[in-house]
């Protein structure tokens, strides 16, 4: 039976004519209330990139006379082409886990840099002693950070087991990352597969290749996040479904099904959306799709099976996930309030849903133009061509942003993050657009308009790539200053042992942290440091400790200050952007002293944590300088020395010997 054309001829192009006009539309500004510099500028670049790279290709083409195309062609013919599959997987696959290494050591400084990352660090050191859970301690102040759950007996993180997992077991081998590199080359070979089995052989290698050109896909792929494995099984599970209309169909069955099961520990919602591709490749190539999607749902069961359980022992109930466990029912998808920021509504929604598919534009590649609109113009022009296959990767983005379209949070790391799980099947996207422009306009024949548009398309990616991607690398090297140092090697060469090493950490931190010593809900903390005053903060939990208050009477008490509406304004006074304080009287003495004591530098402790070990007695023991509440690590830790942790202004590290006066701490 021959495969339907009407309607991918007719829905694709149009999807793909949608997206690409909701990408350049400022939606985001009205609905969102996004800068409108994050248009404006994207406008800029594009508009002088566009105009370098049109003038740029007019010129080669005139000085070639039209022959640049045949050249590049030739090029890939007795190049890339030539090779055999394993050849070209292992050079590719390579390259793309050895540039994302290189992005972890080099441009991350091998250090942690998100506060997700941060808490699934630690968690892999739990899991390294061997257990799922500890005690909270004591100190609670010293060592609490976003995104853990704190007590009251349990103290881990509220992600799922997965990237902890994968994180223990990189540091058992020597470092957090060990492992990238393995996932990073599957989600190549996973990528060329589905795009060989969409559209061909070229439309797989050119999506590998394009794969390794995007700064999005490596840099995310450098991190310690769990967007890399995500992906990487999302897709290998897609691959794998494009086996079963092969002799060894029930193997490949169970196969996609237990990476789809196993997905869920990393990412849940993704795993979701991955099982979208999965089902339609199943419709496609299954020559049993009842006993194949039986088998897929049998290998999905068993390989969701330690998540559910790591469920059950930690949160109390199998399906609930740490984040619902510590944030409450507000955490999950739809239209309503927020654990933190602004309520979701449908506006809201579009707005953001726009944003994601302008940094699609502005990240996924260092094109001159907006990606997408080329993506609209070949589907457009080479529409007569497109088969049912060429749905997937479509509806491999579809299903993941139809989900995000009900997440009320988003942020930006190297790129719009929750869309990392649809990085291979938007390059498979991108490549079969090339592959359009060159040759479908003429029913499947290379004419002058295809081979000059591939022409402009490689010397679009070559201008990019030459002055965009350096400038990109180097912002997210010096970003955050503040986490490229190593505070563990210093402590080796300084040859410090059996010490207790505060880090100074920001006068909002060190609230923050109070609180959650104090009791206060981890879910109404973040509401209540944004609509109190630092300095009213400060004296409230000051008096709070001074007469035991905890808990509930604590909450209340901050709930009434809060009620005042005065969140006070921007300090500006220290690094931490922040911080506010009140414009309406004098700041307190203590408030200006702790002020005083930020400004002469601060670094972060979270980024640190994982430092130590699980039950926090290592030969070195890293902890948040509380200042005056530091006697109580004096009580714990007796017979230790003290030191804290600095970075002068020129960037060099110094221990500073401390001792414990009065519950203060002072240098010696």
């Amino acid at each position: 039976m021959s495969e339907p054309r009407y309607w991918p001829r007719q829905l694709l192009p149009g999807l793909v004519t949608l997206g690409a006009v909701w990408s350049v539309a400022p939606l985001p500004i009205w609905l969102v209330g996004t800068a409108e510099s994050e248009f404006t500028g994207a406008w800029s670049v594009w508009f002088w990139g566009a105009a370098i790279s049109v003038g740029t290709t007019t010129v080669l083409l005139i000085l070639s006379r039209r022959r640049a195309a045949g050249w590049l062609l030739e090029f890939w013919r007795r190049g890339v082409g030539s090779w055999s599959t394993t050849t070209f997987l292992a050079v590719v696959a390579g390259s793309f886990a050895a540039l994302a290494l290189l992005f972890t050591l080099f441009v991350f400084a091998g250090n942690p840099r998100n506060v997700d990352g941060f808490a699934q660090l630690f968690q892999g050191r739990i899991f390294l002693a061997g257990r799922l859970w500890i005690e909270p301690p004591h100190e609670l102040a010293h060592f609490g950070t976003l995104h853990m759950i704190l007590g009251p007996e349990r103290w881990f993180s509220q992600y799922p087991p997965g990237q902890s997992a994968v994180l223990a077991a990189g540091l058992a081998l020597g470092g957090w990352w060990m492992l990238n590199p393995l996932f990073g080359a599957a989600l190549v070979a996973g990528t060329y597969r589905v795009a060989k089995w969409t559209a061909g052989e070229t439309t797989g290698r050119l999506a590998a290749v394009l794969l390794c050109l995007s700064p999005f896909a490596l840099a995310v792929a450098g991190s310690e996040m769990s967007h890399l494995p995500a992906a990487a099984l999302g897709v290998g599970a897609a691959a794998s479904a494009t086996a079963l209309g092969g002799g060894r169909w029930r193997l490949a069955a169970l196969g996609a099904g237990a990476l789809l099961g196993v997905m869920t520990a990393f990412r849940p919602l993704d795993a979701v959306a991955a099982t979208v591709p999965v089902a339609l490749v199943t419709v496609l190539a299954a020559r049993r799709r009842l006993w194949a999607f039986a088998l897929i749902f049998v290998g999905g069961s068993v390989g969701s099976l330690p998540t559910l359980w790591f469920n059950a022992r930690t949160t109390g109930h199998w399906s609930e996930f740490g984040y619902t466990h510590l944030w409450g029912p507000l955490h999950s998808l739809g239209f309503h309030g927020v654990p933190w920021g602004v309520p979701l509504t449908p506006a809201r929604a579009i707005g953001l849903t726009g944003l994601d598919l302008h940094q699609l534009n502005r990240y996924l590649f260092d094109f001159p133009f907006p990606v997408l609109l080329l993506v609209a113009a070949a589907y457009v022009l080479g529409r007569r061509v497109l088969g049912v296959r060429d749905a997937l990767p479509v509806a491999g983005v579809m299903a993941l942003m139809g989900l995000l379209f009900f997440y009320w949070h988003r942020d930006v790391f190297y790129g719009p993050r929750f869309l990392y799980s649809t990085v291979s099947w938007m390059v498979v996207i991108v490549a079969r657009a090339v592959h359009l422009l060159r040759h479908e306009r003429n029913g499947g024949r290379s004419g002058g308009g295809g081979l000059t548009a591939l022409t402009a398309v490689t010397v679009a990616l070559v201008v990019g790539t030459v002055s965009l991607t350096p400038w990109r690398i180097a912002a997210y090297r010096d970003s955050t200053p503040t986490l490229n140092f190593h505070p563990d090697r210093d402590a080796a060469r300084a040859e410090i042992h059996n010490a207790v090493v505060l880090i100074p950490d920001g006068w909002g931190s060190r609230l923050i942290n109070r609180m959650w010593a104090l009791g206060v809900p981890v879910r109404r903390s973040t509401r209540l440091y944004a609509a109190i005053d630092a300095c009213t903060l400060h004296r409230a939990l000051d008096e709070a400790e001074r007469g035991s208050a905890t808990g509930a009477d604590l909450s209340s008490r901050l709930a009434a200050l809060a009620a005042l509406g005065r969140p006070g304004a921007p300090a500006g006074v220290t690094g931490d952007g922040n911080l506010r304080i009140p414009t309406w009287e004098p700041l307190a003495p203590q408030c200006v002293e702790e002020i005083g004591f930020d400004r002469r530098g601060f670094l972060a402790f979270a980024p640190y944590l994982y430092l130590n070990n699980a039950t926090l007695d290592g030969d070195v023991v890293w902890a948040r300088d509380m200042r005056s509440g530091n006697a109580v690590l004096a009580a714990r830790y007796p017979g230790r020395r003290f030191y804290r942790y600095e970075v002068e202004p020129g960037g060099r590290s110094r221990f500073t010997r401390m001792e414990l006066r009065d519950g203060t701490s002072t240098p010696r």
